[in-house]
């Protein structure tokens, strides 16, 4: 039972002796009165829910605080706006915004909508109702989809698949069996697909204010892009677009050829994904020669960017932790002291390569006193630590990922699930664009299984408002998950009962 159950049940078809008005939803404002405040109070609270018939919980729920007055006060209700501004208080003493506690689009089905408000006091309860209805279904039609297009949450994730081909085997990756096409992201698609996604995020950002900044739009999901023949025209396409690219790569390419590529792309980002700490695991990758030649790379490129002065590209040094129970594989990070023996390395390392004539004007960034005790503590559902070894470089912790439960450890098995929500809540804030420009709501969708629709014919907001995301959102925010990925990936691992 919540704070609200009582409110459900009297929605849900209990109060129906309360007498109601009908009004007429259109363009216009309309204005119902408040219940009576009960006798002898003071500040009285009001609640107000929307519902119809046939659903027996509200689909919204607002809450205000209405100060003692000699004046009633009128509640507005603004068909324009679906959100929190639906329902605006007009009272001189009180706050005009209620606090919403639950906002769901209204059924499909819906022919009218059930306003019922309660006010409380500490003497009592009183109730008004009224009923909302639409000239005509033509009108109903129109509204409700004006209103699912206002409840659409934005996209803040962006990530763009240059290519699926990788020089690696990783055992934690599913890349090695990927089932789709192996290609390159034509420059034509890639330009047409940069656009679409800027044209989205500068209508999004539009009300920023004096704040100009570049949105980061990731150029991974599955493969290593450093692989695509025409790599710095693709990034320079993004960058054209007002986009803000960030590269994920292994670091086997980091060739002197290709480090002069990064440069010359203007990346804001790139994340040298290490993943391993010793021969044993680098071997395991699939990867040529030593382990040593791979910090090498890495180290030149370090050394050019701060030989060029490029502070701004900001650069991350990643590694995998793992305690062999969600991934496994040779040389994964699995102790407080691999931790620090990477971080003494790269630290030393990158002191070793600053170039004093090129310090940005920021302060060298320190690590706090919790990390020092326990490197390999988490917070919130993002598991990554991030130690920083130097102005725009830092050493990253990456929890082991197993792609939705896809790769799963030798001697354990899935257990599947239909309830939970997603931990990133990625149906509400990421876009996966694959190599085709066929899109997902969530970048570990290595195979594309959701196939929302295709970036090259639609627009972002034609996929991301669709009925089907629609639906997704809905179920999920119910504890309902209605897609394979998600029952995977939410599910659970336990002893295989087999050998």
């Amino acid at each position: 039972m919540n704070a609200y159950s009582s409110i459900y049940t009297r929605a849900g078809g209990v109060d129906f002796d309360i007498p109601f008005k009908v009004l007429t939803i259109g363009q216009e404002t309309l204005s119902v009165d408040l219940p009576p405040a009960p006798v002898n109070t003071g500040t009285s609270r009001l609640v107000a829910t929307l519902s119809s018939a046939g659903f027996p919980q509200p689909f919204a729920v607002w809450e205000f605080e209405i100060s003692p007055s000699r004046t009633a006060g009128r509640l507005m209700v603004f068909p324009k706006h679906y959100g929190q501004r639906f329902l605006l208080l007009d009272h001189w003493n009180s706050v005009p915004v209620g606090h919403v506690h639950q906002m769901a689009l209204p059924p499909a089905g819906t022919r009218a909508l059930n306003l019922t408000l309660y006010r409380y006091g500490t003497t009592g309860v009183s109730s008004a109702r009224y009923w909302l209805q639409w000239a005509g279904d033509s009108e109903r039609n129109r509204r409700l989809s004006a209103w699912g297009s206002q409840t659409v949450p934005p996209v803040d994730w962006f990530y763009v698949e240059l290519t699926t081909h990788c020089n690696l085997a990783c055992p934690f990756c599913p890349s090695k069996d990927l089932k789709r096409p192996r290609e390159f992201m034509s420059i034509e698609n890639a330009e047409t697909l940069f656009s679409k996604i800027s044209a989205y995020l500068r209508l999004r950002d539009a009300t920023w204010g004096y704040t100009e900044t570049r949105r980061m739009v990731f150029l991974h999901v599955m493969g290593e892009p450093l692989l695509h023949p025409k790599f710095v025209e693709c990034v320079t396409l993004a960058v054209k677009s007002g986009l803000a690219p960030a590269l994920f790569t292994n670091a086997t390419l980091l060739t002197e050829e290709n480090i002069a590529k990064i440069f010359a792309a203007d990346l804001a980002h790139v994340t040298v994904s290490l993943n391993v700490v010793d021969q044993s695991g680098f071997s395991s990758l699939g990867a040529k020669g030593h382990i040593d030649a791979q910090h090498r790379r890495v180290a030149q490129f370090l050394s050019e960017r701060a030989r060029r002065g490029v502070h701004r590209l900001h650069v991350d040094i990643q590694y995998i932790v793992s305690d062999g129970r969600s991934i496994s594989g040779n040389g994964l990070v699995r102790s407080r002291q691999q931790v620090w023996d990477c971080y003494r390395k790269w630290m030393l390392l990158t002191q070793s390569i600053d170039d004093e004539k090129s310090h940005p004007v920021d302060p060298q960034p320190v690590i706090p006193l919790e990390r020092l005790a326990n490197p390999l503590a988490t917070e919130g559902s993002d598991s990554s630590l991030r130690l920083p070894l130097a102005v725009g470089i830092d050493l990253v912790m990456k929890s082991g990922c197993s792609f939705g439960n896809a790769v799963i450890p030798p001697g354990m098995r899935l257990v599947t699930t239909r309830r939970g929500k997603c931990p990133f809540d990625n149906p509400q804030r990421q876009m996966a664009v694959f190599v085709d420009g066929s899109v997902s709501f969530c970048n570990l969708d290595y195979e594309n299984s959701v196939k929302l629709g295709s970036l090259l014919d639609q627009s972002v907001e034609e996929i991301w408002g669709s009925p089907r995301m629609q639906k997704i959102r809905s179920a999920m925010a119910a504890g309902h998950v209605t897609e394979r990925l998600c029952q995977r990936c939410l599910g659970h691992l336990v002893p295989s009962l087999t050998p």
